[in-house]
């Protein structure tokens, strides 16, 4: 996507220039991997102008493989971000009604070819969100994955602005038999899931509904999600959450100050899980790191994260001052 981002301090509504870049959710993910010695590949559609080749051109400077860029004559999908100031939020306004990647269907793609020495599969529910035709490609290459051995990954990112609950609850139900790597919190338990419990404490709660999840999607086998509190938008904390075989795992708690750009916060943390997972890392190893790549990514500006392995584990070792509890 095409991101247009005003300057701290100014809203949407008064202002007559933006900051342009590029990003979105799995792009973020393929990026931060590259960044970590992942070869990565992207699958996706492009709008067949310049805007399209700078994309192109972005994620090539980044060493993400763009063979499996497909080029339309549709538009580019855009989001307008207004950076949030003190105790006034952030605000995104999304313009991605017929754009080429939400538009690309199954006879774009050679499935075969495309995951062709792929390990890993990742998406997220914002794609699911954009259209029938990316969720009817999205059930073909997660039916290939499971006939191949390929890993899935599904980060839920639920976005009201692109669809209801009730759709996202349909989709995920759909997917979830073929994922196994998930990003879901307390709340797309809740919302999404429709599950309760009666624990009032946070991990408590995130352990009971992950050990529900794992018996009935025996087939996702590590689940992640991330806590974290906002003192205001340039001050947060931030504390990550994994399980796996039966067990939550829990980092330190992260306190981040004079926030940079806090977008692209989740897909780094994302990023650090399957790094650790590609690599057979231990738990204690990948929640921590998983953690420290979040936390380093919300210093940079743009969508992606770009600290390399050294940059998280000297954090993680040295970054005592920054650490809550």
């Amino acid at each position: 996507m095409l991101r247009l981002a005003t300057n701290k301090g100014f809203m949407i509504s008064n202002i007559n220039n933006y900051n342009a870049n590029y990003g979105g959710g799995e792009v973020n993910v393929l990026i931060s991997l590259s960044k970590f010695g992942i070869d990565t590949k992207m699958i996706a559609k492009v709008s067949n102008n310049d805007i399209g080749e700078g994309i192109i051109n972005y994620l090539n400077s980044h060493r993400v493989n763009t063979s499996q860029v497909q080029k339309g004559e549709e538009r580019m999908g855009i989001y307008f971000l207004e950076v949030g100031s003190g105790n006034r939020a952030s605000k995104v306004i999304y313009d991605r009604a017929n754009s080429a990647f939400s538009n690309m269907k199954v006879t774009d793609l050679d499935i075969e070819k495309a995951l062709e020495d792929v390990d890993l599969f990742h998406f997220s529910g914002i794609t699911l969100a954009l259209s029938k035709e990316l969720r009817e490609l999205t059930m073909n290459i997660l039916k290939h994955c499971k006939k191949n051995n390929i890993l899935v990954s599904y980060d839920s990112n639920y976005r009201a602005k692109l669809w209801t609950i009730e759709e996202a609850r349909q989709a995920t139900l759909e997917i979830l038999p073929f994922v196994n790597i998930l990003s879901a919190g307390i709340l797309d338990a809740e919302n999404i899931l429709k599950m309760n419990c009666e624990y009032e404490d946070k991990y408590e709660k995130l352990s009971h509904y992950y050990n529900e999840i794992n018996k009935t999607y025996p087939n996702i086998n590590h689940m992640f999600s991330s806590i974290r509190t906002i003192q205001s938008v340039s001050v947060n904390t931030l504390q990550c959450n994994y399980y796996t075989e039966g067990k939550l795992y829990t980092s330190k708690e992260y306190i981040i100050d004079d926030i940079v750009d806090r977008v692209g916060g989740g897909d780094a943390l994302t990023a650090g899980i399957l790094y650790s997972i590609l690599n057979n890392k231990e738990a204690e190893y990948l929640v921590e790191f998983a953690t420290a790549s979040s936390v380093l990514k919300y210093s940079i500006y743009g969508d992606a994260n770009l600290v390399n392995v050294d940059d998280v584990e000297n954090l993680m070792q040295y970054g005592a001052g920054k650490i809550a509890r």
